[in-house]
């Protein structure tokens, strides 16, 4: 019998588990199909528009979403529910329980629906997790009106298509969600399952002030099998802290990964090696460093950071932002050179880089014998070493500062002899972002103008911007 001839029941069934990926082209089959469509239209749209984009809500009036507990007891009531979620925004994961009476789930005695959920996960079997163990945890957390790490982590083994996800603020998986997740990965690199069409992927800032993200907790979503894009605010990972990082000791490799976006994050020289050695096909890093009051380490080492960085991804990367968000502590001194960056098009750094490199260069200098320094004077451009700085690829720039602590300085040695070596070394930059700042001082925004003048005449743009974000670069992946 053909499709078309089916009974009106067989054929309403069908259409029901066409919902929603299938069911706008199976509409279109012919007049009888549409009509019996259009039963659905309605259910359909409504659906669409309440969960296509989903976040958690607490309304006055209606059904209130506000946990994980919540979402999974209306998927098992209407499991389709899950499959129109493209977009998960699950930050605010029971932040607003104590504003309700308390929700509860059925137990493993009394069944239902909820229960066959987890006992018939073929997640919790590859994991090897007992079932009953499992649900029993998330039902006490349920019970004692708290955060369940446990019904957070089985959520998202119900989600085929989605495709962005930002995990709760509360996150913190335990070894029971971290095998969970393992097993999620393993399964979405096999076949289409859940998250294995998840390309976005983004943390949340936690709500306590002493609690940070750690960047091993997203090591599982990163290697997940279409992964392009990573935002992770307020990320911890350092060689003093070893659990922090993101893939020692981790089978885990990001193969796909694109673009992180790293911001006002703590990681030292260690923590972002060991990130980049497992994304080798990053193409843009941004890094924002911060370190709060609270900060294990307060003083930043800059220069070992962005040697780091191009030891470990200077072949790949065509987008680079270094910059300073918040420093309690100071920057450590040394000497950095990203001229190793053989695709860059894009460089965003801060001029304490470049006075590193004037004090390094001071510092060499002073050491020197007499007959040394004179012969280095005599046979060296004195710009070299700061021009080192910019990769030779490089058409967009962006230098990042509060136009104070002699940071003219930088500019002096960055664009002194740029007349002549424009042609040679810098051809291929176009664009250069300047921050100066009303509150700046009067001898750096005169240098700015000379640098004005200078590139100008070579026929580059150069905007003086009155902070960081008066005017940006398009970044890649950028949430």
């Amino acid at each position: 019998m053909m499709f078309t001839q089916l009974p009106n029941e067989l054929l309403d069934n069908i259409i029901k588990h066409t919902l929603p990926e299938g069911f706008e082209s199976v509409a279109l089959t012919c007049k009888r199909i549409y009509a019996r469509c259009t039963i659905f239209i309605d259910r359909h749209h409504e659906l669409r528009s309440r969960f296509q984009t989903f976040e958690y809500w607490l309304r006055p009036r209606g059904l209130n979403l506000m946990s994980a507990s919540d979402m999974l007891m209306l998927i098992a009531a209407e499991p389709v529910v899950a499959r129109y979620i493209r977009t998960a925004t699950f930050k605010i994961d029971s932040r607003h329980l104590g504003r309700q009476v308390p929700k509860s789930v059925p137990s493993i005695q009394d069944g239902g629906a909820v229960v066959e959920l987890f006992a018939k996960s073929i997640y919790l079997k590859h994991a090897n997790l007992d079932w009953k163990e499992y649900y029993m945890t998330f039902e006490e957390d349920v019970r004692e009106g708290r955060y369940s790490q446990h019904g957070a982590a089985f959520l998202l083994t119900l989600l085929p298509n989605i495709e962005k996800l930002i995990i709760p603020r509360a996150w913190k998986p335990n070894d029971a969600t971290d095998k969970l997740l393992d097993a999620v990965v393993d399964k979405a690199k096999q076949s289409t399952s859940s998250l294995a069409s998840l390309t976005r992927f983004e943390g949340a800032v936690s709500l306590n002030i002493d609690e940070r993200f750690d960047l091993r907790w997203a090591a599982p979503f990163l290697a997940l099998p279409h992964m392009q894009s990573f935002r992770g605010p307020s990320c911890l990972a350092f060689e003093d802290i070893p659990r922090s990082l993101a893939f020692r000791d981790s089978h885990h490799v990001a193969e796909k990964l694109q673009a992180a976006h790293l911001i006002s994050c703590c990681i030292d020289e260690v923590g972002i090696a060991d990130f980049l050695k497992h994304t080798p096909s990053l193409k843009t890093l941004r890094y924002w460093h911060g370190t709060k009051i609270d900060s294990p380490i307060q003083d930043w080492d800059i220069c070992k950071f962005v040697n780091a960085v191009e030891r470990e991804a200077g072949s790949h990367l065509v987008q680079l932002s270094v910059t300073i968000h918040e420093l309690h502590g100071s920057i450590v001194p040394g000497q950095a050179s990203i001229r190793g960056f053989q695709r860059l098009k894009t460089l965003e750094i801060p001029l304490e880089l470049v006075m590193c490199n004037i004090a390094a260069a001071a510092s060499y200098t002073r050491y020197l014998p007499w007959y040394s320094w004179v012969i280095k004077l005599s046979s060296t451009n004195p710009s070299e070493p700061f021009i080192d700085l910019i990769p030779a690829s490089v058409a967009q720039l962006s230098l990042i500062s509060k136009g104070v602590d002699h940071h003219e300085e930088a500019l002096d040695a960055l664009f002194r002899h740029f007349h002549s070596t424009h042609d040679s070394r810098l051809s291929a930059l176009q664009e250069v972002h300047i921050s100066c700042p009303d509150g700046a001082d009067n001898i750096y925004k005169n240098q700015c103008d000379r640098v004005v003048k200078e590139a100008s005449d070579k026929g580059v743009v150069v905007l003086l911007k009155p902070w960081p974000s008066a005017h940006r670069f398009l970044w890649d992946g950028e949430p």
